[in-house]
């Protein structure tokens, strides 16, 4: 049976066992900013040589999302400090969006470091960072002391929940244990961006708009 923990806005008291589920391994969901998400703590699964198999926290990602295992999963941060520990050769543009969007709804897209086990790394050997201002997912990281890699609570294809109770009724049963903080302040899933041939590429327009990125580039 999945353990709810409830907070309210901005409080973060009670999640000390939600960080010690998530430092064992467990599958949980969380509020983000944007939306919920469901993920597990990096650090519980980094040593692993392989990927994880499909009964663990990590495995189970896939399989409740409906979502092809070779897909990656994205990594919630501390802040741009982040971007040369977990990434490398990182472009001047995505630091200046990370200066003026961290922490909140902006993904990076950076070749990944050696840091980053080969499983969590997509095909062109990159991985997605992104810092949340939500203050339940910056006390987990901290708490961790580790990334979270966490992806948005629903079936493949379907909306992404804005709230708890948003939330699929077999997603919240799917995993260890779930932080219910009400409805998320953006409601919008984050945008992402990669440099690709030294040029800014929107591959997701979300919570940030493009004028928005644009600007900050100027």
């Amino acid at each position: 049976m999945t353990k709810v923990v409830a907070v309210g806005p901005g409080c973060t008291d009670g999640l000390d066992g939600v960080a010690d589920a998530l430092r064992a391994g467990a599958l949980a969901l969380l509020p983000t900013e944007t939306v919920y998400g469901v993920g597990v703590c990096v650090g519980a699964y980094s040593a692993c040589g392989e990927t994880p198999g499909p009964q663990t926290g990590y495995g189970r990602i896939f399989t409740l999302k409906h979502r092809d295992v070779a897909q990656t999963v994205p990594w919630l941060v501390a802040g741009p400090k982040d971007l040369d520990r977990f990434g490398r050769d990182v472009a001047p543009q995505i630091r200046a969006l990370a200066s003026a969007f961290w922490p909140g709804a902006l993904t990076v897209v950076v070749k990944a470091s050696p840091l980053v086990p080969s499983f969590m790394r997509a095909a062109d050997n990159t991985v997605a960072l992104r810092a949340s201002a939500s203050p339940v997912i910056q006390y987990l990281v901290r708490a961790c002391g580790s990334p979270l890699a966490v992806t948005s609570a629903n079936t493949h294809g379907a909306p992404a929940p804005d709230s708890f109770a948003a939330a699929e009724e077999r997603i919240v049963a799917g995993v260890d244990v779930a932080v219910d903080a009400g409805r998320t302040t953006c409601r919008d899933a984050s945008t992402i961006v990669a440099v690709r041939d030294g040029e800014p590429v929107i591959l997701r327009e979300g919570a940030i708009s493009a004028g928005e990125i644009r600007a900050a580039l100027a």
